[in-house]
């Protein structure tokens, strides 16, 4: 049963982070509420009340700064799948959202709520990671930025403090004529927290790829960059040899990750058929294109 004693509902960032300030820790920033509410329903949750943000406007915002794209931290995945923005400019971003749970989970998580909960396995993180984003955090006394990858500091844990929001995630704008994919490992296909998944971008200049980033999620504590998956693809030719080698890499990387896990056996096999579905889909179509 959830017992919530304390329940605020601020329509502006300051007075939703002078109510955090002055908790002492025992309030919690509620943002989309499917990762929070049932663990409080569970009693996974010791905290005297909690901080709704969904009434403030200026984190349900996507836009273009310069050369980065920013996310407000409300924005839900219903609205990153589909932003007209987030669909031409970080294809496999929309993808990774639209493949988040139900359409009920889609409509209320939000892609601040995905980060704050830190699964190993969170689709838009695996994404985020993949496009090096950035995450800018705010509190009654100052504002900060840090790198998505280090503010994740294991299953369920982040560096967020207490007294924090997580306001943005910003990332820069992707090259025109890259191409990016997502791709999950479920068991089902809608609704299955994902058992993996992996995010990848690459650009080609003069028949070879310049540029690689290769995301993998639900092997490890976080989602995180393979810098061996990445140095698989640069300098190489786009080809079917290339996918294959790309394949033999995946089950080297998830092998050396996993170690002697009960679950490396199977995800060293199925990181395989992951890795050659979406390398050879974004070489041999002509969508997921940035614009």
């Amino acid at each position: 049963m959830l017992d919530c004693k304390l329940y605020f509902q601020p329509e502006s960032l300051t007075v939703a982070l002078d109510l955090l300030a002055k908790a002492e820790k025992r309030l919690l920033p509620l943002a989309g509420g499917t990762d929070i509410v049932p663990a409080m329903s569970k009693n996974k949750l010791n905290v005297a009340g909690l901080v709704d943000l969904s009434k403030i406007q200026e984190l349900h915002q996507i836009k273009i700064e310069g050369n980065e794209i920013s996310l407000g931290s409300l924005c839900t995945f219903q609205e990153i799948e589909t932003s007209h923005l987030i669909r031409t400019k970080v294809p496999l971003l929309a993808d990774a959202a639209g493949l988040v749970g139900s359409p009920q989970i889609r409509n209320a998580g939000t892609v601040g709520g995905n980060i704050a909960n830190a699964s190993p396995a969170a689709d838009t993180v695996t994404a985020l990671i993949a496009l090096d984003a950035d995450v800018r955090l705010r509190s009654t006394a100052y504002a900060r930025t840090m790198s998505l990858k280090e503010l994740l500091c294991g299953a369920g844990k982040t560096r967020i403090l207490p007294q924090e929001i997580i306001t943005e995630i910003t990332f820069k704008i992707l090259q025109p004529g890259s191409k990016g994919g997502f791709i999950k490992l479920g068991r089902r296909k809608a609704l299955a927290i994902a058992r993996m998944n992996m995010a990848l971008i690459f650009s080609v200049t003069e028949g070879r790829i310049n540029f690689a980033r290769v995301g993998l999620g639900a092997v490890g504590p976080n989602p995180c960059r393979s810098n061996a998956l990445e140095n698989t693809l640069i300098g190489q030719e786009p080809s079917d040899s290339l996918v294959e080698d790309f394949v033999m890499e995946a089950e080297r990387e998830v092998a050396r990750m996993l170690g002697s896990r009960p679950s490396a056996a199977y995800k060293c096999e199925a990181v395989k058929g992951i890795a050659r579905d979406i390398l050879s889909s974004l070489f041999s179509s002509s969508e997921m294109v940035v614009e």
